[in-house]
């Protein structure tokens, strides 16, 4: 029984809570089949609910919603596997590290140096609305609300500081994700 083939607005509680129960399980038996892991399967269809429920006001579906929910967990399992598949490739390159290769932090620190630098390109605003983002961890209808924007307005500037990061950064970008990694497992255990 597809009970919610009609249902286009999840925002309202109740309507989100009776497509929850309907199709969690066979969502995550659906990510099972991408990672093969029955705990990360129910985290990314956990998530997968998490962001539709955050953004309900902002999503619009156009098709069944049992439809859009496969795809968002398709999609997830996906950046899932393509983030294993980035943490394999640097753990492989550490293990190729030569001995002493401990400059990493240098360049780690050198690195740091770069993006505040970069940092202080931002325009003020820009740079606000990117630090609210990537340090803070707000979406970006928080941002909008808390500094009485739109968030069209938010998402211009978001893609400007990037474009920015992107040109000061780019010499970097193993050194990047390297950092990246060390701050999401920094951040995830302690």
């Amino acid at each position: 029984m597809d009970i919610a083939i009609n249902i286009t607005d999840l925002s309202n509680q109740s309507t989100f809570e009776k497509v929850f129960k309907t199709y969690y399980q066979q969502l995550a038996a659906f990510a099972y089949q991408y990672v093969a892991c029955h705990d990360t399967a129910e985290e990314i269809v956990q998530e997968v609910f998490a962001n539709v429920w955050s953004k309900s006001d902002q999503i619009e579906i156009r098709t069944a919603v049992k439809s859009y929910l496969y795809g968002a967990v398709r999609n997830a399992c996906l950046n899932h596997i393509k983030h294993k598949k980035v943490v394999r490739q640097h753990e492989v390159y550490e293990g190729r590290k030569p001995e002493g290769y401990e400059s990493n932090f240098l360049e780690l620190d050198e690195l740091q140096g770069e993006i505040d630098a970069a940092l202080d390109q931002l325009p003020d605003k820009c740079r606000q609305i990117f630090e609210m983002s990537r340090f803070e961890e707000k979406k970006y209808k928080e941002i909008a609300e808390e500094l009485g924007l739109s968030i069209k307005t938010v998402e211009n500037q978001m893609g400007r500081a990037l474009k920015v990061m992107r040109a000061a950064l780019s010499k970097h970008i193993p050194s990047l994700v390297f950092w990246i990694i060390t701050i999401v497992q920094k951040n995830l255990w302690g």
